[in-house]
């Protein structure tokens, strides 16, 4: 599964005609909700799902009607039928699912040119769509620049919100009739593991299957490399205390600190522990970890790290950490 980060870079990358398919309202309940993306290339390949198989088949014909028209639509699909009429031969979803698709001409690239420059920055940046005048889109960033193809006032302000909230929905423009959709995209997620241990594996391949850039460091080239990690955004080896002391951490950040050795993580502790961060995990007990602090836990430490679930084994325990980063990025934990 990607991050629509990600999916801003498959545009970029790649020339061929492509067509964006968002999820821009649901009505009852649908497999995945508004904000979700997916791509449509002209080659056949595509990113990302819209359902769970229901829709892709329809929206890829649909997109082929798109590509290099400049043209934008919407569909609408009920998919609460619990016969084979329905959509998915009875999907049986009890809700309706309105798509919005737009075949992605230059200027629209050239806006996704813009936000992904943001995003890389670690900015969230606000997409707003008109749902009844199709041309009429923008996005605002922190410092409340705009690159648009708005006519008339932005009707939307981007203020304080939770990190990695799913903050969208449809409102009306003042007292007219039109339509405005609004979504807040948060950067890609970025997970930083310390310690690239045989337990490391599993944890760097299962997160960056859900969207993270895993950056991995650890001291020791044998186990610290593409062989053993060849998904992960980035490998550093070296003085990991000097390593991390060198990024620019963030609060939108992730880290879990595995190293297997108490020396280290008592120094990279003292590093890490004053950075506002949405997670940091510590693997071992909680009397391992209150040693390493000198006291008790607080509470914004996650240790144990992942959730209570009963894991056993690397992967096991990869399962209930990317679980609790979920569960914490969403907020539900």
């Amino acid at each position: 599964m990607q991050s629509i980060q990600q999916m801003i870079e498959t545009v970029l990358s790649d020339a061929q005609p492509v067509v964006l398919a968002m999820i821009v309202q649901v009505e009852g309940s649908a497999y995945r909700k508004e904000g979700t993306w997916m791509l449509f290339q002209e080659d056949g390949a595509h990113t990302g799902i819209i359902s769970g198989g229901c829709l892709e088949s329809d929206l890829h014909s649909r997109a082929i009607e798109l590509f290099n028209t400049g043209k934008v639509g919407i569909v609408h699909y009920d998919l609460s039928a619990e016969d084979d009429l329905g959509w998915g031969r009875g999907a049986g979803c009890n809700g309706v699912v309105s798509v919005f698709m737009r075949d992605i001409d230059k200027v629209f690239r050239h806006y996704l040119t813009l936000m992904h420059k943001r995003l890389l920055a670690k900015e969230p940046v606000l997409l707003i769509q008109s749902i009844t005048n199709f041309n009429n889109y923008a996005f605002l960033n922190e410092s409340k620049d705009c690159f648009d193809n708005w006519q008339g006032e932005i009707p939307f302000e981007l203020n304080a919100f939770t990190p990695f909230q799913n903050s969208v929905g449809q409102t009306s423009k003042g007292d007219e009739d039109e339509i405005v959709y609004f979504q807040l995209i948060w950067p890609q997620p970025a997970l930083y593991i310390i310690g690239a241990g045989v337990d490391a594996r599993p944890l760097a391949q299962l997160a960056c299957n859900v969207g993270y850039a895993v950056h991995l460091f650890d001291w020791r080239s044998a186990l610290c490399n593409e062989i053993h990690f060849p998904t992960v955004a980035s490998i550093q080896i070296g003085d990991t205390e000097k390593l991390i002391a060198n990024i620019s951490l963030s609060p939108l950040d992730s880290v879990v600190i595995m190293t297997h050795d108490f020396q280290f993580d008592a120094k990279l502790m003292h590093t890490i522990r004053d950075h506002q961060l949405l997670y940091l995990g510590i693997l071992g007990s909680k009397k391992r970890t209150k040693r390493l602090l000198g006291g008790e836990i607080p509470n914004w430490i996650h240790s144990p790290v992942g959730l209570s679930i009963g894991a056993d084994g690397p992967e096991e325990i990869a399962v209930s950490i990317v679980a609790e980063l979920i569960a914490v990025r969403r907020g539900k934990n």
